[in-house]
């Protein structure tokens, strides 16, 4: 695997990793600003933060292009649908220049660690909005992710993409899945007015209880009849068609790469993967790393 080191701002070095660089290193590295992983990471630390911009927190596969969309609309206060895609603001990869060209108020996205967050988010207090997935259908919709862009280099089978996922570095460059959300969830409770903590399963079952939320908590002001209207907009079907249909795409990726985004959006899809002794396995995974956390998934509607 590839190797990364990044010093923190109280001295402290730390090692990551990504799964990536054991099969496609160069496809990854190419998606970087001049190939620089490194620098990149510095580039997001050091962004220069709006006071009316917004952060959407998610790690992969766990409804970051759904809730983007919900945001960009409730923040421009219509259900019309922006031509551009969340990548537009996408900070993983994109240069600070290409951020800092991007019309206020802004809606960021990223799937960077909370200790890789833009440092000013803290100073100013930014708001943020922090979407987790229970971990099986996530893993399940990174797999079918891979698969679609990779044409198996990573793994050949879920029986074989399954183990990376439960090991030390998890599926993204940086962190394991439940390393992730627990960094998140001991932010939440010292800072409990800067940020609000969504599942997608409860999006799923009640879009417009859920919106209603994030509009409290953004003080965009919106009233029921927009909040529903963005609701039907933002349902998966209408989403992907529109994906299809109004987007425009910016390829980071050579065409044949480019990932499946809208495949399924199910809640329970996992089912369909898992063998009993995989869903047992990954059960003791869980309670195992999540035994000092107050987090409850479901895993099923």
């Amino acid at each position: 695997m590839a190797k990364l080191t990044v010093e923190y701002p109280n001295g402290n070095t730390e090692e990551l990793m990504h799964v990536y660089g054991m099969t496609y290193n160069t496809k990854l590295r190419n998606l970087f600003p001049n190939g620089d992983i490194k620098a990149q990471i510095e580039n997001v630390r050091d962004l220069e933060i709006r006071d009316d911009d917004i952060y959407l927190a998610t790690y992969p596969k766990c409804g970051t292009h759904w809730v983007w969309e919900i945001l960009v609309m409730l923040v421009k206060g219509t259900a019309e649908y922006e031509t551009k895609k969340k990548v537009a603001a996408f900070l993983d990869f994109r240069a600070p220049e290409t951020i800092n060209k991007l019309l206020s108020p802004r809606v960021l996205n990223c799937h960077y660690p909370f200790k890789l967050i833009p440092r000013q988010m803290l100073q100013k207090g930014t708001k943020i909005v922090h979407v987790m997935r229970n971990p099986k259908d996530a893993f399940v919709s990174f797999y079918h992710h891979m698969q679609s862009m990779n044409k198996g280099a990573l793994a050949k089978s879920f029986e074989e993409f399954l183990p990376l996922m439960l090991g030390d570095y998890g599926f993204y460059m940086f962190y394991p899945w439940f390393k992730y959300v627990k960094e998140w969830e001991r932010f939440s409770k010292q800072h409990p007015e800067q940020i609000i903590n969504l599942y997608y399963e409860d999006i799923k079952e009640d879009p417009v209880r859920e919106i209603k939320k994030i509009n409290e908590f953004l003080g965009t002001g919106r009233d029921e009849v927009l909040i529903q209207k963005i609701a039907e907009s933002c349902d998966f079907r209408n989403l992907k068609k529109a994906d299809a249909e109004i987007k425009v795409h910016e390829h980071m990726l050579h065409s044949s790469d480019m990932p499946v985004i809208y495949r399924k959006g199910d809640v329970g899809d996992w089912k369909n993967h898992f063998t009993v002794a995989q869903n047992d396995h990954m059960n003791e995974w869980l309670e195992e790393n999540l035994l000092d956390t107050n987090l409850k998934f479901r895993y099923s509607l």
